[in-house]
């Protein structure tokens, strides 16, 4: 009989799921797991049959690396999506002055001389290509960290000044889209679940401060499972209030919402509305066949559509992810939890 292992309560997410599979036999074919104790991160799993199947996180090797890397890549991803035929929003990628002239020096010594796009001409493209308001993004990154919408010059002026801070060598300037958000999980030929992403909000009470309220919110997302602290001090959460003449301390009108980040994500505090059972066969097929496109086989596919039950719906692909997060998904209830712990055991089998 298998040894069990003991599943601590700071192990991650899907290293839980893996060892209460193995510990309740619904891995047959696996011999053992081995798990680094301290902080139950990464893994091996030895099958019976010698093969070995190594994870750390979210990455679970299901995907080649050479697709895995890829899809960290947004401009990559953008170009090789558009040239696929495959809708995207307006975007390109910029350079940083101190890095665009390390590349243009490099190029140049073998003999390709082309102009590429600099920080300092992202103000031009967007005055008159894609327009405001506009989204700046880290170039790599995943969960909405650093993606900053910009409502006019000087927006897209300070996050520049903080993408430079942060070191960054290159950021995408995208055009804003404004249809919903939806994530598309798919697992080789299955859509194993799909929701629609809804940004951080609260409702006012007439007694509450806005910090109170979010406070309120992250306490029930703690009961419910979910890990992410909110951040309060958010520099884009502080902006988006003081641009609606609002601050932390501000008391809201009993029933009014206020929508407090522009990105949707699940780790950044957003919610999410379940949308497995409604979406249609076009867009299934659709995010199906655009994962094997992009040579993945678990693929998380961000769509931005008017209607996902509608097959004539607009859409546009805003991002792929090769390793997508699903506790926060998991933890919004027991049809979702049970979702994503079959796709865990088809993956580990």
């Amino acid at each position: 009989m298998a040894q069990l292992i003991e599943a601590k309560p700071h192990y991650h997410f899907v290293t839980k799921l893996l060892i209460d599979l193995f510990n309740n036999g619904e891995l047959p074919n696996v011999r053992r797991v081995i798990v680094e104790p301290t902080y139950g991160y990464v893994g091996r799993i030895e099958y019976h049959n010698g093969q070995v199947h190594v994870f750390r996180g979210t990455n679970l090797g299901v995907n080649s690396v050479g697709a895995s890397e890829l899809s960290k890549d947004k401009g990559y991803i953008k170009f090789f999506l558009r040239q696929l035929g495959y809708s995207t929003p307006e975007g390109e990628v910029f350079l940083m002055p101190e890095y665009l002239e390390v590349i243009t020096r490099n190029l140049s010594r073998k003999g390709f001389e082309r102009e590429q796009r600099s920080a300092n001409q992202a103000h031009a493209y967007a005055e008159s290509t894609i327009g405001y308001p506009c989204y700046a993004k880290p170039n790599f990154g995943s969960q909405g960290k650093g993606i900053t919408r910009c409502e006019s010059p000087s927006d897209l002026e300070a996050a520049i000044s903080e993408f430079q801070k942060q070191g960054l060598n290159m950021f995408l300037l995208e055009q804003a889209v404004s249809m919903p958000d939806f994530r598309v999980v798919v697992f080789g030929d299955e859509v194993i679940s799909c929701y629609q992403r809804i940004p951080l909000q609260v409702v006012g009470d007439g007694r509450s401060t806005i910090e109170d309220l979010l406070q309120q919110k992250q306490n029930s997302y703690f009961e419910q499972g979910r890990e992410e602290v909110i951040n309060i001090q958010d520099p884009r959460m502080l902006a988006r209030l003081s641009r609606h003449g609002l601050n932390i301390q501000s008391v809201m009108p009993s029933g009014q919402y206020f929508q407090l980040l522009d990105v949707s994500n699940l780790s950044m505090g957003g919610e999410s509305e379940e949308f497995t059972h409604r979406i249609h066969e076009t867009w299934r097929r659709l995010c199906i066949r655009l994962t094997k496109d992009m040579g993945l086989r678990l693929c998380g596919v961000d769509i931005a559509c008017t209607d996902l039950e509608d097959p004539h719906s607009d859409y546009s692909i805003l991002e792929i992810n090769a390793a997508p997060g699903l506790d926060n998904y998991a933890s919004s209830g027991k049809e979702q939890f049970n979702r994503v712990r079959n796709l865990y055991k088809k993956i580990f089998y």
